[in-house]
């Protein structure tokens, strides 16, 4: 009963997407790129899901501060994020108080300040504008941190300019989610503080864009998510979710709970910082936790940013000192190594398409498949499975259910690379090399794009 209601949910969304705007997105988008398979996001039962109503898991990274990585983003670092880091996210971190702050006016803070209001705004459209052209998520992230700014409140005239000017120009694009307050703190940082911020900025928000995430900071530096589930914000607001801040030397099993706690309670949560040191940037790389923290946001759903891509001279760094002045974008750290190998890891997202909903009828497993110790279902789903996934020769086989009439290989750009017609399409021989790709299933009853993985 489960798979004909998901089957029907899909076959309504699906139809829906068709008479809506979001068709436009497909030719927007990179074919095969993580906008194009998911289109608009949004909360569903405290998770997120994609435009079919499919849970999504988003991987990526976050900026540093712009302001003192002026040389690092840019088309060229985004790029290869896209095609060689293979992050479905980009997140944008505008600080506010800091040096360099979008808070700092040059009548006021001369020694303090770096670009107006409006040079702002264009630095940030134009990032958004290349995460689109290469069809990834960006998040826009308003970095309220320290300098009198962890009580959100006080940058509240600030921000209302900023999501106002922000949620009209890039209003129902698909790729856009609004991050409205990152890491409040200290004893003003209250969640009764919080939620007067946002009663104030999702309205605001909601009257130029009423359907786009909105993700809200949570107490101490968004760790006290509990809070928030104790008293959430306005149900009407629609698409609202939570931040949940962890770096994996300092925060473990403890705060894993919390969230525990949370997700019962039905708040949808989103790491959209982490690092995999100390909370001070410093210290370890710890894997053994950061592959604990991976489980828990893999088994929950909760889509993460890591921090940060940057060549800053501390161990959360995900590049190099010195990387970002030859343009050297896969000059990885430490930490950068490890995240890397994350972010190629298979995603278990279902795709929409804009022909056929994917189908979710039971099928029965073959014993080829059942002896196949190496079979993994990129999806999570019975319906198309490519095998073995990830793939250490040139070959990989396709189980479906329905006939397959075609196959095509295409690069994360959506670029088709390899295309194979009917007759070889259950057992097929490739001249791919080491990366990630996606593989895009035409059957009879279906088109489904699933990710797979070329040691």
């Amino acid at each position: 009963m489960k798979n004909i209601k998901n089957f029907a949910k899909g076959i309504l969304s699906c139809a829906l997407m068709l008479i809506t705007s979001n068709v436009m997105a497909e030719n927007q988008y990179p074919e095969g790129s993580p906008v194009a398979i998911n289109g608009k996001l949004k909360v569903e039962n405290g998770t997120m899901v994609n435009e079919c109503g499919y849970p999504t898991q988003l991987r990526g990274m976050s900026t540093h501060g712009l302001a003192w990585n002026q040389n690092t983003y840019n088309e060229s670092s985004i790029k290869a994020l896209v095609e060689d880091w293979h992050v479905s996210i980009f997140r944008i971190a505008v600080y506010t108080h800091e040096w360099g702050g979008y808070c700092k006016t040059q009548e006021d803070n001369p020694s303090q300040f770096w670009k107006t209001k409006d040079e702002y705004h264009e630095l940030i459209d134009n990032l958004v504008d290349i995460c689109g052209k290469y069809g990834i998520y960006c998040l826009i992230d308003w970095h309220v941190l320290n300098e009198g700014s962890g009580n959100p409140l006080t940058t509240l005239e600030d921000a209302k300019i900023f999501w106002d000017y922000m949620s009209k120009k890039h209003a129902g694009e698909d790729h856009v989610i609004y991050e409205i307050c990152n890491e409040p703190n200290g004893s003003s940082g209250s969640w009764a503080n919080i939620k007067k911020y946002a009663d104030t900025i999702i309205p605001l928000i909601r009257e130029n864009d009423p359907n786009t995430i909105v993700v809200c900071g949570t107490p101490s530096w968004s760790q006290n998510v509990n809070e928030a589930a104790n008293s959430p914000l306005s149900e009407e607001y629609g698409n609202v979710m939570y931040t949940l801040h962890f770096y994996s030397g300092t925060h473990k099993l403890a705060l894993r709970k919390v969230g525990d706690a949370a997700i019962k309670k039905g708040l949808a949560l989103f790491v959209t910082e982490f690092g995999t040191t100390n909370s001070d940037g410093n210290g370890t790389v710890n894997t053994t936790e950061t592959d604990n923290w991976m489980n828990w946001m893999d088994k929950n759903n909760i889509s993460w940013c890591n921090w940060s891509f940057s060549d800053k001279s501390e161990s959360s760094a995900a590049l190099k000192s010195g990387s970002a002045n030859s343009q050297n974008w896969n000059d990885v750290s430490t930490s950068g190594e490890y995240i890397k190998s994350k972010l190629a890891e298979p995603n278990t997202f279902v795709a929409c398409t804009d022909t056929t909903p994917y189908y979710e009828a039971p099928v029965e497993e073959t014993e080829e498949v059942k002896d196949t110790t190496s079979v993994k279902e990129v999806d999570g789903a019975a319906n198309v499975v490519l095998y073995p996934n990830p793939s250490d020769d040139g070959s990989f086989s396709i189980k479906s259910p329905f006939e397959v009439e075609k196959v095509a290989v295409l690069d994360l750009s959506g670029r088709e690379l390899e295309v194979f017609e009917k007759s070889n399409t259950i057992y097929i021989t490739h001249n791919l090399m080491k990366g990630v790709y996606l593989v895009k299933v035409y059957g009879s009853k279906f088109v489904t794009v699933k990710r797979f993985v070329k040691n």
